[in-house]
């Protein structure tokens, strides 16, 4: 029998909470803290979830992930499921009729679920705040020309946090939308517009790439930020 929680000293409480400015509807989002070193092998046997081949760090954000996803479709859909992976790629696969998101970062973990009359698809993504000094190092790898000028015009502080958010967002954005047209973009393929640096709010992202027939240069969608235990945390929805 599986236990509806994870043992205490691996993951804290489930946190079902809405971090963002504005309020989406058929959606659930669910966070929670965790500790890579409470990892054992008994714990992924536990729960029948099958880490990945690589590190302690890379096996316990994969498991409290999947974790915290699971949680959200319970409170969703009523149904404690769990995302699968699929043959040849990274991309999760979500149970009948939702959609969802996760991300982890330095110990934190986070799940969005939403139901798919509603919702194509989500990008969520957690970043720990960039330095002033490795913003430097990243601004022309990250950031399109016109988002360079807008860095440029912001004091140290909010230039590195600036970039994050932006980084954020664009992780977000290849989420929501890689699953849905199967193309690859990069970072400067769309540019972050509207972004203004506070700890919750708004901004707009525009693709400078042809995905799909669909999803062509010029198209748009809102995003959200907020702060999650001192780190970025971005979302981007994709309605049906």
């Amino acid at each position: 029998m599986i236990n509806a929680a994870p043992p205490a000293e691996f993951l804290n409480d489930f946190q079902q909470h809405w971090p963002f400015p504005t309020p989406l509807a058929a959606c659930t989002l669910v966070s929670t803290r965790f500790n890579e070193q409470a990892l054992s092998p008994d714990l992924l046997t536990h729960y029948a979830i099958t880490a990945p081949k690589a590190a302690i760090k890379r096996q316990a954000e994969f498991l409290a992930a999947r974790l915290c996803a699971r949680e959200a479709l319970r409170l969703q859909t009523g149904h404690a499921d769990l995302p699968t992976a699929q043959n040849k790629s990274r991309i999760p696969r979500w149970p009948a009729h939702s959609c969802g998101s996760m991300s982890h970062s330095h110990n934190i973990c986070a799940a969005i679920v939403g139901t798919n009359n509603c919702w194509q698809g989500f990008g969520l993504d957690i970043e720990k705040p960039i330095s002033n000094q490795r913003a430097q190092r990243l601004a022309h790898t990250i950031l399109t020309p016109a988002e360079y000028s807008t860095y440029l015009r912001l004091d140290n502080n909010r230039q590195a946090m600036y970039l994050t958010l932006v980084f954020s967002f664009k992780e977000s954005l290849f989420k929501a939308l890689n699953p849905l047209t199967g193309t690859y973009f990069s970072f400067h393929d769309a540019q972050v517009l509207d972004l203004e640096v506070a700890q919750t709010g708004h901004a707009r992202l525009r693709l400078c790439k042809d995905l799909s027939t669909i999803w062509q240069a010029g198209c748009e969608l809102e995003g959200q930020f907020a702060r999650l235990h001192n780190s970025a945390l971005t979302l981007v929805a994709v309605a049906t």
